[in-house]
Parts: C-alpha cells; structure tokens; sequence
C-alpha cells in the first residue's frame, strides 16, 4: 500500500496545527504586550469612578457687603451606574424615595450615557430624613450614593429675586451654545440677572475625588482628590435696605389701591428704579410680582411652575428692563423741552386753559383732566407742569411736531437701551415719529395732528421702561448727562484680588441749554409744591423733590389707568433718581408718589412723620 498521500495529509495538519499555534501565540502576545496597558486602563475603568466635587458659587453682596447670594451644604443624591447593572429596581425604589418620577429618573441617566463613568446627579438639596431612608435601604440601592455638595441660597428670598436671577440645569438649547466655553450636560448654570450674565465668573472650578468602587457600585475607598476652587465674589451697587423700602412701600400701595373702599384698582404688578444721578449706579430696581429665587434649587412643583410661568401676572418679567409702557404725563418735560429749544414758546409765555378744552378741528377737540377740578386758569410752562395742564402741552406739541418730539425724546435717552449690560434683554423702547408709522402702519400711514397732540402729553405710540424713566429723570436734574447705568461694582477673586472694578461711564449729552433745563426744573419743583400735583404727598418734605406725576390712560374705559412718577433730589444737585410705575394704579399722585416718597425717606434718612412749617405733623398719604 503506497503511505505517500496519507503522509502527506499528516504533514498538512501538523502544519496547519503549528501555524494556529503561532497565530494564538502572536495574538496573546499582542495582547500582552502591546494592549496591555489599554487594557488594564479598562478594567481600572470598571471599578474607579471619579466623583466630581462641585465647586462652591461666588457670594453676591449688597454695596455694604451684605449677601445676597451665597452657597450652603446639602445632600445631593447620584448614581454610580456601572453600565451592566439592571438598573429598573434601582430606579423604581430611588422614585418612591426621592418623590421624583421614574421618566425623569430614566432621563437623566440617559442624558448622560456617554458619560456613564460619572455619576449622574439625581436630585439635589434632599432632607436628613431621606438621607436616613437611603442609608437604611443601601444593600437595595447598588450604585446610589449621598455626597455633601453646595448649592446656592438666597438669604433675602424674593428681595431683588430679577437683579439676582436663579440657578437651573443647564438645557439642551443652551448646551448647544456654551458648550464652547466648557459647559456640559448637568451643570448649574445661571438664568435670568446677574447670575446668568456672570455665570463664568461666579461659578467656580470644580474639584474631584477618584474613588474604588465595589461590583455593587458603592464607593470603597478614595484614591486621591482635587480640590474646588471657589467662584469669585460679586458686590453690587444695589443698597439692601433701599431695595427691601422699594419692594416694601410698592407693594403697600398696591394693598391699599385694591383695597380702596370706593375706588378699587387691580394694582399687582409694578416697579421702582433708583439711580444714583451723578454716576449711573442702581441703587435699587423693584418688580413685582416676585419669585424666590429659592424654588430652583430643588424640584419645582408643577402648581409652583404654573404660577411662575402666569401669563398675566408673569412673575419671571423683570420689569423694570423688559416692561415697556406710555410714560403718560411723565414726557411732558420733554415736550417742554423740545418747545424751548426750537424757539416756539419762552418761560414767560401764558397760557389760557379756563374752558380745559382744546379743539383740535372744527369738531374734534380734547380735554384736560383739570376740568373736574374747576380749570387750571392762566398758566406759564412752569405751572403747566406742576399742574400738568393738557391744553399748555396740546398747543406745544401742535407748534412742535411730531419729529420734533421725537428728537429731544431720543435727545433725552428714549428709543434704544440705556446701556445697561449687567442683565439680559433690556427693551429699547418706542419714539414714534412719522417715519416710524409709515414702516409699521402701511395701511394707515398717515401722521394726524389728534396723534401729536396724544405723543405731547404722554400717550399713544410711545413704549418706555421704569429704566429709562429713571435714566430720563438722572439726565434732566444732572445738566444732560448720559451715565451707562451698572449694578456690578466690582469682582474680587478667592484670595481678594480685585479682578474688576466698575467706573462711571457717560454715553452722551443732550444738546440742550443750560437755560431750557432750569425752567423745566422749576416746572418739576412745583409739582411737589404745595398747589402741584404731588403737593399732598411731599408736604414738609425736608428735601426739596423735583418730580412729574403720570396718569396713562388706557384704549378701553374698563382698563384701570397706570401710574407713574418720576422725580430727582435734592432738586438743586441731585443725588438720586427714580421712576415708580404701578400698573393699573390710576393716578400717579395716588399711586406711585407715596412709593418715591418712601424711597426718598429711606435714602435721606428722613423719619416718616416730620413738622410741617405750622408746626403739625403730616402723615405721607395722598389726600387729593
């Protein structure tokens, strides 16, 4: 028998045996040798975790260094999800605990699966008493851990809730664009205010502790850890107890307008800004209604959520910056104004308003509110503004015109944002002007003289925020000047090295005389005098207010009128200004004077009952 192919085949397996035998050999080699370490790395991977320390937010004070804002200790819940585990029971049992439905749960963990070597927060801010469940039902929860991390507080609650803003995860819109700048899905970042707009500097940089964990996901032992580095303190120019009388004295006057026994009004929503005239800096800006900025570092609840989220009241509107309103019988200063400058009317020119009936045509006319009141009389353009007589203003917005309304109104800071970049989505506001309404009107684009004569006492097209007003009144008493106004005074890092510092910054000038600004200061004095229309309010006021009430009458007669009052003092070099608005207040004297009145008490130190020159005492409450 020929063994030849038979010893052949032998040969061929041995070979092919020999050859997998290499092959194997190479490959553990391989293995051992070149991916040794990578693989190493990976099974380290499966039993290491790196649990993130939070790094603790920069305080935010008051001017004197109150705070404002600040960090405290909580217990912030996590997973630390292996990426084997069956993790449904975990998650059904953490639901019931937490109080935190299992979708959200799910969610989150989804949210961050690539990223799972991390833990996933959870929930923050959780009480002692489910920290205790937790801890009792541990061999339950494989991968669940408690750690001590900081969250924002808010001492004040809603005191400046729209200066401060809120802390909130970071969402998926807003990823999108600050990823660049490092963030990541679950950070805290800021919304609305300054906590936003400074987010960068006020959060910190973020330690970590390397830990060994179990097959169960619980933490053994620490390797090594990082430590936070704090975010940098914030000092504002906001004074805490005029900010607290701001809020307090607006509210009280709401109270006491819904409350009225004959004349109620459905005042709830308003604002108060406060300026220092000479510089720009805020010394107080008020809205309301409020929020506690509080609410957002646990979960809201979605009774809470609905009311912030309120169409009418609209909390989270800060309106002060966002609000834009007629500023009413306030702009008559700048009708005023415009009328001095273009030569048509001079200090001494008198008026006659006995009949408070101004005709615009041979079968339209207007009439003054004063007509109630028996007429204003003969009047010059001081006492036209003290009394805030209508006809003076009609016939002085008919020989100015429109445009030229609109010239000393921008003049004057109206129609663009003040400057202001310490918060976010500041309104610009509306001039109206006949170029304005031809873009926006083409199917009416004609300018009537009834629409002059409505821009020259405050009403129709025109839309002003309280910021704005204030920075209105700032420029009348300060000689023109535009100061850029600014809520950050300065920025100190962790050791107290001032990285910033904020200085008055002037924008611009109005181009109007010296001589045209001191009428319209008379004009504003006698308003707080005893026969002007804020005389009941600031009588014996020890310092002399130069101010201007506003009454916005609305386009249906079921609409409440708003209220505004703008003013400066001392009125011979001022020191402050400030616009109070109080939504469907009615009269500005009623409304919004008693507001400024408390404000100016706080800032002058004034005691809120004073002898008047007969010797009595006179409670500020408006009594005409």
């Amino acid at each position: 028998m020929d063994e030849s192919p038979v010893r052949r085949r032998l040969w061929a397996f041995l070979l092919a045996v020999a050859a997998s035998f290499l092959v194997l050999v190479g490959r553990l080699g391989h293995l051992q040798l070149v991916l040794g370490a990578q693989f190493e790395e990976l099974s380290r991977g499966n039993r290491l975790r790196l649990l993130p320390i939070n790094a603790p937010r920069g305080e935010i004070l008051d001017s004197a260094g109150r705070v404002l804002a600040s960090s405290r200790p909580a217990f912030t819940v996590s997973l630390v999800h292996l990426g084997t585990e069956n993790l449904g029971p975990t998650l059904a049992r953490l639901s019931e605990i937490l109080d935190v439905p299992r979708e959200e749960l799910e969610a989150k963990i989804k949210a961050q699966r690539s990223r799972l070597y991390e833990p996933v927060r959870l929930k923050w801010d959780v009480s002692a008493q489910v920290v205790t469940i937790l801890e009792e039902h541990r061999l339950e929860l494989p991968g669940v851990v408690v750690e001590a991390q900081p969250v924002r507080h808010y001492p004040r609650g809603k005191t400046a809730a729209h200066v401060l803003g809120y802390l909130r995860e970071i969402d998926a819109e807003s990823l999108k664009a600050m990823a660049p700048q490092g963030y990541r899905l679950g950070d805290i970042v800021g919304k609305l205010g300054v906590e936003a707009v400074y987010d960068r500097l006020l959060r910190g940089v973020d330690g970590g502790r390397q830990v060994e964990v179990d097959a169960r996901g619980r933490p053994v032992r620490v390797l090594g850890q990082t430590e936070p580095l704090p975010g940098n303190q914030m000092r504002l120019t906001i004074d805490l107890g005029l900010q607290e009388t701001a809020e307090r004295a607006l509210e009280e006057s709401m109270a006491r307008l819904r409350s009225h026994p004959t004349d109620p009004h459905p005042a709830t929503k308003g604002a108060v800004v406060a300026l220092d005239a000479q510089t720009g800096r805020i010394l107080a800006m008020a809205s309301l209604p409020a929020f506690d900025p509080n609410l957002f570092v646990r979960r809201v609840a979605p009774e809470e959520w609905a009311a912030l989220n309120d169409p009418v009241q609209n909390p989270l509107l800060n309106r002060a910056v966002q609000g834009t309103y007629p500023p009413g019988s306030a702009f008559k200063m700048v009708t005023a104004v415009a009328a001095l400058e273009m030569g048509v009317t001079g200090p001494r020119e008198l008026f006659d308003s006995h009949g408070d009936i101004y005709w615009v045509s041979p079968t339209e006319y207007k009439r003054c509110w004063g007509l109630q009141h028996g007429g204003h009389g003969v009047l010059d353009l001081t006492w036209g503004l003290g009394k805030s007589c209508n006809i003076v203003f009609y016939e002085l917005g008919r020989r100015v015109g429109i445009d030229g309304l609109a010239q000393y109104a921008r003049e004057l800071g109206f129609g663009w944002p003040t400057g202001l970049t310490d918060l976010p989505s500041e309104e610009a506001g509306l001039v109206p002007s006949r170029a304005w309404k031809r873009e926006t009107h083409p199917q009416d684009p004609e300018w009537y003289l009834s629409e002059t004569l409505d821009a020259a006492i405050g009403q129709g097209f025109h839309q002003y925020t309280p910021l704005q007003m204030a920075n209105y009144a700032a420029m009348l008493g300060n000689g023109g000047v535009h100061y850029r106004p600014f809520l950050v005074d300065s920025v100190l890092s962790p050791s107290g090295q001032v990285l910033f510092q904020n200085r008055p910054q002037v924008l611009g000038r109005a181009r109007i005389s010296p001589e045209t600004l001191e009428v319209v200061k008379q004009g504003m004095l006698k308003t707080t005098s005893p026969d002007g229309t804020a005389g009941s309010v600031f009588l014996g006021f020890p310092v002399p207010v130069a101010g201007k009430t506003g009454t916005v009458e609305r386009s249906s007669p079921s609409q409440h009128a708003h209220a505004w009052f703008v003013a400066y003092a001392p009125a011979d070099r001022p020191r402050i200004a400030l616009a109070v608005l109080v939504e469907e207040g009615g009269s500005g004297y009623l409304a919004a004077a008693p507001v400024a009145r408390e404000v100016l008490e706080y800032y002058f130190n004034i005691s809120p009952h004073f002898p008047t020159a007969e010797g009595g005492v006179v409670t500020p409450l408006p009594n005409r």
